[in-house]
């Protein structure tokens, strides 16, 4: 499932149909949709809508509604547990270590990143290296990751590298997708 470029369809950079669209078009996969603030039943239909056009499809926060309709679920640090295969949000070794069971991890913010406010300050590159040697499933770095960054990522190992703002507010979000991948 994880693999490169992990892309993020997110509500707060436009119009996230169009988003999971463009990164289909480009191959990427998997592809998380993530509408915070959406009520649960937008993102069904959007969902819905949106599964025969990107393989790998993941919601952002929504594990019933995942299991409901066959997909994965990205939960965040302190959504709690869910039935079957996800993926967690991870930001220290501790939790890394503690993901047994989790299809894959999130680990960051790898750098400062605007995307999203965070208690948690830039994880830095060594930390995600120890982290991918720790964890017992593929980690996918986020934070801060764009085009100028993306070799040193891939140095450490990571299996997958999730980035929003390196691409949606990219001048050329294609070239961007195109760069990372």
């Amino acid at each position: 499932m994880i693999g490169g470029l992990y892309g993020v369809a997110d509500a707060a950079f436009g119009d996230p149909a169009w988003q999971v669209r463009v990164l289909a078009d480009e191959g990427v996969s998997p592809v998380q949709l993530r509408c915070k603030g959406w009520p649960v039943e937008a993102v069904r239909h959007l969902a819905l809508g949106l599964r025969g056009v990107a393989t790998g499809l993941v919601l952002n926060d929504h594990a019933a509604l995942a299991a409901e309709l066959g997909l994965y679920a990205h939960l965040g640090d302190q959504d709690g547990a869910a039935l079957g295969p996800h993926g967690r949000s991870t930001h220290t070794l501790a939790q890394v270590r503690a993901a047994h069971g989790a299809a894959y991890i999130g680990f960051g913010p790898v750098f400062a990143t605007g995307t999203k406010d965070s208690p948690w300050p830039p994880r830095g590159l060594p930390l995600l290296a120890a982290a991918v040697r720790a964890s017992p499933c593929p980690v996918v770095a986020i934070g801060g990751i764009t085009g100028d960054n993306i070799d040193e990522v891939r140095a450490t190992g990571a299996a997958g590298w999730a980035v929003i703002s390196g691409i949606w507010l990219a001048p050329d979000p294609l070239a961007a997708i195109r760069r990372l991948r």
